[in-house]
């Protein structure tokens, strides 16, 4: 695949902001990566912030940082988006085999951030169902100009040590 089929794929969902016409096939690469263990998927970056008491909080606020899917799993969130969490999970937990996500990411330094799907995404893992994610990776530059939560994401990786 490449960066035009990715976005054919999965650019209409994908609220995160993108500068979509920062990547081409000269600069990007789409590759897919499986992930199989809780700690692998709830290791990823999600486009969900915080502020620094921990309300929900904007990618486009400095002091604001991303979440983990580990970490965005275990909040209280505003009801809606609990609601909609809570009804997928317990969906999930009703899964006699394994449960299969297809999930779009964006690939950073050292990270992968998931673009779309986040509801269904935490709602798996904490199901705690047999899980199987195959992840659809944007491999495109390191840049805060194509992903802005891309430097977030640096900088919490950095606070963490």
């Amino acid at each position: 695949m490449d960066v035009a089929g990715f976005r054919a794929l999965f650019g209409d969902s994908i609220r995160a902001w993108i500068d979509w016409d920062a990547l081409d096939d000269g600069n990007s690469r789409v590759q897919d990566r499986v992930l199989t263990t809780r700690q692998e998927i709830g290791n990823l970056y999600t486009v969900w912030h915080v502020d620094p008491e921990g309300n929900p909080g904007e990618w486009s606020h400095p002091r604001h940082r991303p979440l983990t899917v580990a970490e965005a799993a275990f909040r209280e969130w505003p009801e809606d988006r609990q609601a909609k969490i809570d009804r997928l999970r317990a969906e999930f937990a009703q899964e006699s085999g394994p449960v299969q996500l297809t999930i779009p990411a964006y690939r950073t330094v050292d990270s992968l951030v998931v673009l779309d799907s986040s509801h269904r995404l935490i709602g798996a893992y904490l199901s705690e169902a047999d899980l199987r994610v195959l992840l659809i990776v944007l491999d495109g530059p390191d840049s805060s100009l194509v992903l802005p939560a891309t430097a977030q994401i640096e900088n919490d990786q950095r606070s963490r040590g």
